[in-house]
């Protein structure tokens, strides 16, 4: 019996990982205990319900020597050397049992945009025992390209792009089996949660920011001020209310610290801007509130994907190829993705939100008549992953 092994699951911590695993899981139709995934939080995918859909298999405590490389990598930045290490804790035995029938699926979506990492030392590894591996719903630009990404990028049986630009980025590489289908988390449905009170006083403006689209974990920064400014005419200038949604809670990337400082900061507004105590729920409950939101403003990918699935007018305030991709093949206005990073233009956030809301039915209209066909199409991969 074949099986399927998601080494990069993570956990649920990070909700996109948990979008991932469970829309995956729907794509391909086969029985949990086919589908593997490395969890580095067990208990809390569990509570997420992560494990009604893939057979959870705990990461190992990490050794004495790994700790003691991680104390040395502080000081010596050598990734390979350290990487090494993380395989033969982590990797090496979850992948072991692999054999020629199975499939490794390298999930993450944007993983390949960030430093060589081990998205290639697992498909290394791999490749080189003759097992199948897919880079599965991917991201990645010209500007993420290192020697080592396009090696190993060259010896995936399959990549599955999850938008065009991707797509095109790849093909002028000579990249030859590719797919480009949305990404899987599209295919899951809201989960009903109980909404929060703003709801029941007037338009809601959901709103998701992290250290990555702020650029720290303060308001001190760039976009921090544009993102203030932004607040200050939402609720001084219009009768909107703001409902901030968290949507990642890992350790140095917790979505709650950007919320709390907003929060505290407008404290004297807390009839018009709340906190999405989000942490309580999973993927599709957090859907299920942007869902219901007016519009929708968000950095995290995920979060972002649920309002495009669920209809809900968005702004994608974008750091990296995936949201100008994912927006352009939706046919969106390029004025609705937002350079939080390379290009931060004065008013930015407060321009694109006066488009959209100019804008608001057109682009409601756009949604709800692609989007119906767009959420079907990842189920077109399973037909692509062959088995013995």
């Amino acid at each position: 019996m074949h099986k399927i092994y998601f080494p990069i699951h993570l956990d649920g911590g990070n909700r996109g990982c948990e979008g991932i695993a469970k829309g995956t899981a729907l794509i391909l139709g086969e029985p949990k205990e086919k589908l593997l995934g490395l969890c580095m939080d067990v208990e809390l995918d569990r509570r997420l319900g992560v494990d009604e859909y893939v057979t959870l298999v705990p990461t190992r405590p990490t050794s004495l020597k790994t700790k003691l490389i991680n104390k040395r990598i502080r000081l010596r930045r050598i990734f390979g050397f350290y990487e090494d290490y993380i395989v033969e804790d982590q990797y090496t035995p979850f992948l072991k049992p692999a054999s020629a029938d199975d499939v490794m699926l390298s999930t993450g979506g944007d993983m390949m945009c960030y430093g060589n990492n081990q998205i290639i030392t697992t498909n290394e590894m791999m490749h080189a025992r003759g097992v199948k591996t897919v880079l599965w719903g991917c991201s990645m630009g010209p500007s993420n390209l290192t020697p080592e990404k396009e090696a190993t990028l060259r010896h995936f049986s399959l990549i599955y792009a999850r938008e065009s630009l991707t797509y095109e980025f790849f093909k002028s590489l000579g990249l030859k089996n590719m797919v480009c289908l949305p990404d899987p988390a599209f295919v899951l449905e809201p989960e009903k949660a109980e909404l929060p009170e703003c709801f029941s006083r007037g338009d809601v403006i959901g709103l998701n920011l992290s250290n990555y689209t702020v650029g720290a974990d303060t308001l001190d920064t760039a976009f921090g001020i544009e993102v203030i400014k932004f607040l200050d005419y939402i609720l001084t200038k219009t009768d909107k209310h703001i409902l901030l949604v968290p949507h990642v809670f890992w350790q140095g990337q917790d979505d709650r610290i950007i919320s709390h400082l907003i929060a505290g900061r407008y404290s004297d507004y807390a009839d018009r801007l709340s906190l999405l105590d989000s942490e309580k729920l999973n993927y599709q409950q957090i859907r299920y509130v942007i869902s219901q939101c007016y519009c929708f403003i968000g950095g995290r990918t995920h979060a972002v994907i649920s309002a495009y699935a669920t209809c809900t007018p968005a702004i994608a305030l974008g750091y990296s190829i995936k949201s100008k991709g994912i927006a352009r093949d939706l046919q969106l206005p390029e004025e609705l993705v937002v350079d939080c990073v390379n290009d931060i233009k004065p008013d930015c956030l407060i321009r694109s939100y006066q488009y959209l809301i100019e804008n608001y039915d057109k682009v409601k209209f756009i949604l709800c008549s692609l989007v119906p066909e767009y959420r079907k199409r990842p189920f077109e991969a399973k037909k692509l992953l062959c088995f013995n």
